[in-house]
């Protein structure tokens, strides 16, 4: 059974596009009843059959590829072996966005109660949020990765960037800074929900799939995917114009996946500018499938767009191109370069 949705790359320690119906949970007995070389075998063919249905794919040799493939599987003696080999095949059928996600992990990002065996703490599910008030009138917000799908966290996540918002922009923030730099992906539609107040109601995305394109939304403190609520705040932050005058955002090679969608939902707005390094060019939407051991696949399956519809392909460069000062690794160039700009305008 496969679930459509998130957006996502482990870069931080290994650490959406949407998410619908139920899920089936492989049991490890599957493939522990079989010799080692055959459970690893058995994981190959159940990938490879998965990969040769998606749409969205490289022209390859697929004689070639998987006899490579069975050369190398037939001396693996351990499923972790063909995970690599999985890995080495999705880099030539799909590109690095897609990838096989360990068990463990797995059981982490789909918030699977039973696979877990002890309840995660909030750090090992998203990064750190940093804020301040860097001058008069400029509020700061680094918007951190999120590695989980599960409601509550996702609603928790998404209310604390909204209530974040809400405190700086009492202290007369109306100017903002948002740090993409360190945002390595994850589920997009917390950081989505949280960042709400700032994109405003309204379109600010798109994924495309051939002839199919569905939006990206958020409206009065939910984000969407199309219609469907994919997450929700529990008290809604609403800035004026006033409030909300110019905004920079952050990205640099970290910023990935879902970190570029968030990107790209600023990208073309009116009082919106994008100021650092190119992004990682992970601008692609996945999508999951259980495999056999209780890992996840995870296939490229559609393109992203900004709000005016424009696909991005590859890494998106900002408005203005500032790198780190090497010699200077105490002072943040980029940071500071923001906010000389903010002060200008």
């Amino acid at each position: 059974m496969h679930r459509l949705l998130v957006l996502f790359l482990f870069f931080i320690a290994f650490a959406g596009y949407g998410q619908s119906g139920s899920r089936q949970v492989a049991a490890m007995t599957t493939t522990t009843l079989l010799s080692a070389q055959d459970s690893a075998f058995a994981l190959f063919v159940q990938a490879l059959e998965l990969m040769q249905k998606n749409p969205f794919k490289k022209e390859v040799s697929w004689d070639s590829l998987v006899s490579s493939a069975r050369e190398q599987l037939s001396e693996a003696t351990t499923l972790t072996e063909a995970h690599t080999v999985i890995n080495q095949c999705l880099k030539q059928v799909q590109g690095p966005h897609s990838f096989v996600m360990p068990a463990r992990h797995a059981a982490l990002y789909h918030h699977d109660t039973a696979r877990l065996r002890r309840v995660p703490a909030l750090r090992e599910l998203m990064g750190a949020i940093d804020y301040e008030m860097v001058d008069d009138g400029i509020g700061y917000i680094a918007v951190p990765w999120v590695s989980s799908t599960d409601p509550a966290v996702c609603t928790q996540i998404a209310d604390s960037l909204q209530s974040l918002i809400r405190r700086l922009a009492d202290q007369g923030a109306k100017r903002w800074i948002i740090d993409l730099r360190k945002n390595s992906g994850g589920n997009c539609w917390p950081m989505l929900a949280g960042m709400g107040p700032l994109l405003g109601n309204g379109t600010c995305g798109y994924f495309v799939r051939r002839a199919r394109v569905t939006s990206i939304r958020y409206q009065d403190g939910v984000a969407m995917h199309n219609s469907t609520a994919m997450c929700k705040v529990n008290n809604p932050v609403t800035l004026t114009d006033e409030q909300r005058q110019q905004i920079v955002v952050l990205t640099g090679p970290k910023t990935s996946s879902s970190g570029e969608i968030l990107a790209l939902a600023f990208k073309g707005m009116p009082r919106a500018r994008l100021m650092g390094e190119a992004t990682a060019g992970l601008t692609t939407a996945n999508t999951t499938y259980d495999l056999l051991d209780g890992s996840t696949l995870v296939l490229t399956i559609c393109q992203e767009a900004d709000r005016h519809g424009r696909i991005c392909e590859g890494k998106i460069v900002p408005d203005d191109l500032v790198k780190p000062d090497p010699l200077h690794r105490e002072e943040d160039v980029v940071k500071d370069s923001a906010r000389m700009w903010l002060q200008m305008q």
